[in-house]
């Protein structure tokens, strides 16, 4: 699915969350970017997943007697798995991440703010993240933090921008739930972009970013460090990439 962002205050974009088409978004301005993972996810695709394993799947869903009556979007979730919920219901993995997300940074948002929360059964699975935080001495500067770029022309959601301990630089964080240990490129490209308009904004320096990979069984968080080399080439991948999205799509 797609997302567009209200860039027409750069510094203050907001998700327009009636516009899903690039076609609405012309329709609203030329300061309507898509964002980073829509640029991305429909501009390259995976030969298997995107031209075999959805169609079929979406098929094989639509067939099925529990899945009748759900729409395209609905089955086209499940495609990417599903998981046992902490009560014990079986969701598409994607609603379990957006859960884990959203207490990740109520957590966080609780300890920036020194203010109180309540509970959820997702908060076992963020507590690690917020622990480490703590632990390694970083500041947390923002969580949710949305960041766009006039000459790139797209708009990002960073999940938590920290402040580092020693250096006082700041760097992102992105975390994905998934079954096992696992990072992928696309990861980098994501953050990669979301560090440069960072940077853009008036920094000296190329903000770092780490993704933290949380196992959804174990809850066990695993941290990458990608190097400033790997992210100077993501940059340059998701500058052509926009490039060729907005030539094409916008």
């Amino acid at each position: 699915m797609a997302h567009f962002y209200n860039c027409t205050d750069v510094e203050n974009p907001y998700l327009d969350t009636e516009v899903e088409t690039p076609s609405q978004a012309r329709k609203k301005g030329k300061h309507y970017y898509p964002s980073c993972t829509t640029i991305i996810g429909q501009t390259i695709k995976d030969p298997f997943l995107d031209s075999i394993h959805k169609p079929r799947s979406m098929v094989q869903f639509a067939r099925m007697q529990e899945h009748a009556g759900k729409n395209w979007k609905d089955l086209e979730r499940l495609c990417y798995g599903e998981v046992q919920s902490p009560s014990g219901e079986t969701i598409p993995s994607s609603e379990f991440g957006t859960s884990v997300h959203a207490s990740a940074e109520k957590l966080l948002d609780s300890v920036l703010f020194k203010l109180p929360y309540e509970e959820d059964i997702y908060d076992s699975w963020a507590e690690p993240f917020v622990q480490w935080v703590q632990d390694s001495g970083h500041s947390i500067v923002a969580t949710e933090y949305m960041v766009a770029d006039r000459l790139i022309k797209t708009c990002g959601t960073v999940d938590a921008v920290l402040r580092h301990r020693d250096t006082k630089e700041l760097f992102i964080c992105d975390y994905k739930c998934r079954k096992s240990k696992q990072f992928y490129p696309k990861d980098l490209w994501q953050m990669a972009i979301e560090c440069e308009m960072l940077r853009r904004r008036g920094l000296d320096y190329l903000p770092k970013c780490i993704s933290v990979c949380i196992d959804i069984n174990t809850k066990e968080h695993y941290h990458k460090l990608w190097t400033e080399e790997a992210q100077k080439e993501a940059i340059k991948i998701v500058k052509y990439i926009s490039k060729l999205y907005w030539m094409i799509r916008m």
